[in-house]
């Protein structure tokens, strides 16, 4: 009978054992995972960081773009309508023949300023967004409306540069412009060409001619072509800079 108590007692002795050690397992086990869970957070509170800063720093790049577009678009659209009001003048008075009726100094003034944006125009900044279109650095931009209102502006932004430099190429103007008037330049307001290879009488005739204002009327017809563009792509360059500066100014 004792022998039968005493293999009773170290069952419940050995079960109570192991009961302990599967405690003690378990707790391990808990902490380990309550380990894991604690640096797997503290990396997401990480990555979130870093990624708060990566698109804090691309906003503003693209928030100072914006401003260099606003400024060139402002730039653009003044020099186009200088553009329109010159060649219409010179239009209006050939229609009139009263070229003879004005001076010569503003007759060359009124030439040099309507073949402004004839050679070349600036293009919207879009080097941030390169960036971030080629480093996939986009998905830093929280905000979906954001991220849909970034890729519009650049797309339409290639879109309208196409469509601008495709109008641009139908006109001779600039091209026939300064091979007539040798050294065409204009310095403080102020027109001037080289006299001693051209003379008025022979820029009067030219305007006068058929050539001239068929190329005056279609430089004038493309001007306010791509004004209206410009006027466009000032207003978007506008919104999306305010949608960037309040996103910005949340964080």
């Amino acid at each position: 009978m004792i022998k039968f108590f005493r293999r009773i007692r170290q069952r419940l002795l050995s079960e109570n054992k192991f009961r302990k050690y599967l405690i003690y397992a378990i707790g391990e086990i808990i902490l380990v995972v309550i380990g894991i869970l604690i640096a797997l957070q503290i990396n997401n509170w990480n990555n979130y960081n870093i990624d708060r800063v990566s698109e804090r720093d691309y906003l503003k790049r693209i928030s100072t773009d914006l401003k260099a577009d606003t400024l060139n678009f402002s730039r653009t659209i003044n020099a186009l309508k200088i553009k329109e009001e010159s060649l219409g003048t010179l239009l209006e008075l050939i229609k009139r023949g009263q070229l003879k009726t004005v001076d010569s100094t503003t007759i060359i003034w009124h030439i040099k300023r309507g073949n402004y944006f004839s050679i070349a125009h600036p293009g919207i900044v879009n080097n941030t967004f390169e960036e971030l279109k080629n480093t996939g650095g986009m998905e830093h931009v929280r905000s979906t409306l954001l991220r849909s209102a970034i890729n519009n502006y650049y797309f339409n932004g290639e879109h309208r540069n196409d469509r601008i430099e495709k109008k641009r190429k139908e006109s001779d103007f600039s091209f026939i412009i300064h091979h007539k008037i040798p050294g065409l330049n204009e310095t403080d307001g102020v027109a001037s060409y080289r006299n001693d290879l051209v003379s008025y009488k022979e820029i009067l005739d030219m305007i006068n001619s058929y050539e001239f204002k068929k190329i005056a009327v279609s430089e004038y017809n493309i001007a306010a072509f791509i004004l209206k563009i410009q006027e466009g792509g000032y207003a978007d360059s506008k919104v999306l800079l305010n949608l960037v500066e309040e996103e910005l100014n949340e964080k």
